[in-house]
């Protein structure tokens, strides 16, 4: 039996899992650099960092394990695209980057030491360390974010959010950079930040899991549980997200020296609560990066321990907390950089992936679909990838601009993977139509 309470829980879980680093620093920045036009900005964000994560979620759930969605590609393609989404999001970009965002945002602020190489690594090494103490149970974790960590955050963040609404710092500047010219496409390319569509790959088979811990396994009954788990979690992220974005575009008082949306989000509670303001802040920022930190990381190791028997989840809990230690000592602005390269890398072929799964049953042949689709995509991402990178020659760059829709806005594998999709179907039809014959002649 699932209860009302036990709903209320995993939701609460579920939010506190996808709200993390980025959720916290990105909004900020990008409503304070699009201005006046903010709402549209957070119109595109929530869509690659709520919408596509919600489904995305959903669809693991049912599915129990993320790498079920990728069963009709090769086997080496799927074992690399789950290596490298499970690198990326975990201890080689995402978690050093919450591990040093709880640093700089939420322990350096209290005043307890200076920033310098030892702070920082004593701090990492404390951080990370207690996270793992919730990983090595997996039922303790989920009790611990679901039952305590969430509500307390949750209150601070609705202290912010009502004060933010009701006392805005500033008046908003006109949009600039490329929210001037396309302020929906740049939110979009911002939800990639979070990168909440390659935590809930991860975070699919967390619910699966806790769900199967109540007997219950049956796809409908795991789908409307995590449908109604799911809509809790998406809409205190959106209203935390529209809250956030509203934060940014109010902050010209405290903004116009700031290097990330961190800062401004620092800032702005300080000239509203004060000294108060500050462990405000800083509890949201501990309590957020901890519970995404738990969540990721034991996804990770959930992972790689289906590579063999006898390196095992605990293992790979272990292994990866002193990577994202170590990793972590590269700072967060170096993270921050190198991250969105990454990520362009990777987010679409994720998105497209899941949206496979959607249209899988109206394939003919799933893997010819699959194949086309995923490899059309994946090369347009790469020219994404360079284009952000500078490393396109200014001939190449713009005859892109000129024939291929949305490269400008960082989003060129779009069209292409819409046409690859449409012509891998008649081209999978065609291939499926003389398989029943051959099965004939066959018997």
């Amino acid at each position: 039996m699932f209860s009302t309470k036990d709903m209320l829980i995993l939701g609460m879980m579920v939010f506190a899992l996808f709200l993390g680093a980025g959720n916290i620093i990105f909004p900020p920045m990008a409503g304070y650099q699009s201005g006046t036009d903010w709402f549209n900005t957070s119109l595109g964000f929530l869509i690659t960092g709520v919408l596509l994560p919600f489904l995305t979620l959903v669809t693991v759930a049912v599915k129990g394990r993320g790498e079920k969605l990728s069963v009709d590609l090769p086997k080496w393609v799927a074992v690399i695209f789950w290596v490298a989404l499970y690198l990326i999001v975990g201890s080689t970009f995402a978690m050093p980057r919450v591990t040093n965002t709880a640093f700089e945002m939420g322990f350096l602020p209290l005043g307890f030491a200076e920033k310098n190489t030892f702070s920082h690594l004593t701090f990492a090494l404390v951080f990370n360390f207690t996270s793992m103490f919730f990983m090595l149970k997996q039922g303790t974790m989920i009790s611990a974010i679901g039952k305590f960590m969430t509500p307390a955050l949750l209150v601070l963040l609705v202290v912010v959010g009502i004060a933010v609404v009701l006392d805005p710092l500033s008046e908003m500047n006109a949009p600039v950079k490329q929210y001037a010219e396309f302020a929906f496409f740049g939110g979009v390319i911002d939800g990639y930040q979070t990168m909440d569509v390659l935590s809930a790959m991860a975070f699919g088979g967390i619910v699966a899991r806790a769900l199967a811990s109540k007997q219950i396994t049956e796809p409908r009954q795991v789908a409307t549980i995590t449908i109604k788990a799911g809509l809790i979690s998406v809409s205190l992220l959106a209203a935390l997200y529209i809250c956030l974005f509203y934060l940014g575009a109010t902050s010209e008082q405290v903004a116009n020296t700031a290097t990330n949306g961190g800062q401004i989000f620092s800032r702005y509670v300080d000239v509203l609560f004060g000294a108060v303001g500050t462990w405000i802040m800083c509890g949201i920022v501990l309590l957020a990066s901890m519970t995404t930190l738990v969540g990721v990381t034991s996804a990770c190791a959930d992972y790689f321990a289906t590579f063999h028997h006898r390196l095992g989840y605990r293992f790979w809990v272990v292994f990866f907390t002193m990577l994202t230690t170590i990793v972590s000592t590269f700072g967060l602005d170096t993270l921050l950089r190198v991250t969105i390269p990454a990520l362009l890398m990777i987010y679409p072929s994720s998105i497209t992936i899941v949206f496979l799964q959607f249209a899988r049953k109206f394939m003919a042949s799933p893997r010819v679909t699959y194949g086309i689709t995923v490899a059309v995509v994946v090369l347009m991402s790469l020219l994404d990838t360079l284009n952000n990178m500078e490393l396109l020659s200014g001939a190449v760059k713009a005859h892109l601009i000129a024939y291929l829709p949305l490269f400008e806005q960082g989003m060129g594998w779009l069209i292409p993977g819409i046409i690859a999709f449409i012509l891998s179907m008649f081209i999978g039809k065609f291939m499926a139509k003389d398989e029943p014959i051959a099965e004939q002649n066959l018997a």
